[in-house]
């Protein structure tokens, strides 16, 4: 096979670069053409930001690379700095709104309890609805007499799951969706303690689709991350392939290590 030729480089009259090139992919010769146009894009900061980027870096980070590395330095949350004279009465605004909205009405959904409408549930079909009242209202959420709510109408607090027409959730119903949960997570251990729920999902669970859930276990007195999550996918093939992508995978310089959440059961042969 004869040589591959070197790259050629043409000026064009609109002040773009024609690149014309060669490869060689499985035994053939490619020509490849790629039209390059160079922009100067100017920035403009502050002299003293300019200054500090010409900083070197010392301690653990000395010869590292400009910018932040998180292997060694924890960035905080950004703080907006509001100068205008009035901002006082912005601040007033906003926790007017902020509180109007947290009265508002809250969207119960009558077959889980879950923030949204009936109709939408995806446990419409498995759960059902829950049985009402004669006046059409739900017993757990306040409707019917007191004997329903009550047990003997004594005007004493029963919870929820114990009121007439709750579920129990040991029942087979509630224990055919924990099965079909624990199918389809998988449980994710040393994990970085700076990665939460939303650095997993949009840095290292983005390539597969929608995640129903993530769930970063954290210490209750420090709140620090435990370096294990578990995560929920929407089928149990993307979990299973997930499983063998996520499995010695690196992020964030540690090594993740991937098993199901629930040991599957062993296929007889």
């Amino acid at each position: 096979m004869s040589a591959i030729p070197e790259p050629r480089i043409i000026e064009n009259d609109d002040g773009s670069k024609t690149v014309i090139s060669f490869k060689i992919q499985d035994g053939k010769k490619y020509k490849v053409t790629q039209k390059v146009k160079e922009i100067t894009v100017t920035e403009k900061v502050n002299k003293n930001i300019a200054l500090r980027r010409n900083w070197k870096k010392y301690g653990a980070d000395k010869g590292a690379a400009p910018g932040p590395d998180i292997s060694t330095t924890q960035l905080g949350e950004e703080l907006e700095l509001d100068l205008s004279p009035n901002w006082k009465e912005m601040e007033e605004e906003k926790a007017k709104e902020k509180a109007a909205n947290s009265t508002q009405k809250v969207i119960t959904c009558r077959i889980c309890g879950g923030a949204h409408f009936t109709m939408h549930c995806p446990y419409k079909d498995t759960l059902g609805k829950k049985p009402t009242t004669s006046a059409g209202l739900d017993p757990a959420i306040g409707g019917g007499d007191m004997s329903a709510q009550g047990g003997s109408g004594s005007g004493r607090y029963v919870p929820p799951s114990l009121r007439a027409g709750a579920r129990d959730p040991s029942s087979n119903a509630y224990q055919d969706q924990r099965e079909r949960d624990d199918a389809k997570t998988i449980r994710l251990t040393q994990v970085n303690e700076l990665a939460d729920e939303e650095v997993l999902k949009r840095e290292l669970l983005f390539p597969f689709g929608e995640i129903p859930r993530v769930f970063v276990v954290k210490n209750p007195e420090t709140g620090r991350s435990r370096g294990v999550a578990y995560v929920t996918f929407q089928t149990e093939e993307i979990a299973a392939q997930a499983l063998k992508l996520l499995e010695g995978r690196g992020f964030m310089n540690f090594m993740l290590h991937a098993e199901w959440s629930k040991p599957k059961p062993k296929k007889e042969e």
